[in-house]
């Protein structure tokens, strides 16, 4: 089944909202605060450019997370200060709320690919 670009659109409409709510956050990495600093951004700034994700910046998901058989991830990609960078987001429910989280956010390892071209 492939990812319809409303159903990027909702999730991203929620992950927005719980960012909003400050029901969201960076899963603290090594590798994810150190590309953060490269690219010259604070978690503030970072936390922008995913207020700033649409629909054209989708490439995979939702995919079963490998850590959370019950749970999926979405894997978007945004130009930030001249590099590509892989992002890894998820919506997960605890005692019936609802948080985000960035799992990676990194200089891509490989060419990423979007399904939905502006």
């Amino acid at each position: 089944m492939s990812t319809s670009q409303k159903q990027v659109s909702e999730f991203l409409g929620e992950l927005k909202k719980l960012i909003a709510q400050k029901r969201f956050f960076f899963v603290p990495r090594l590798e994810t605060n150190k590309s953060v600093l490269s690219l010259g951004l604070t978690i503030e700034n970072a936390i922008q450019e995913l207020l700033n994700l649409s629909v054209i910046n989708y490439s995979a998901g939702p995919q079963q997370d490998r850590n959370m058989s019950s749970e999926n991830i979405w894997i978007f990609g945004k130009e930030i200060n001249g590099c590509e960078v892989y992002i890894k987001l998820k919506i997960f429910s605890v005692n019936g709320i609802q948080y985000g989280k960035c799992i990676s956010f990194h200089e891509a390892e490989f060419a990423m690919k979007y399904p939905f071209p502006p």
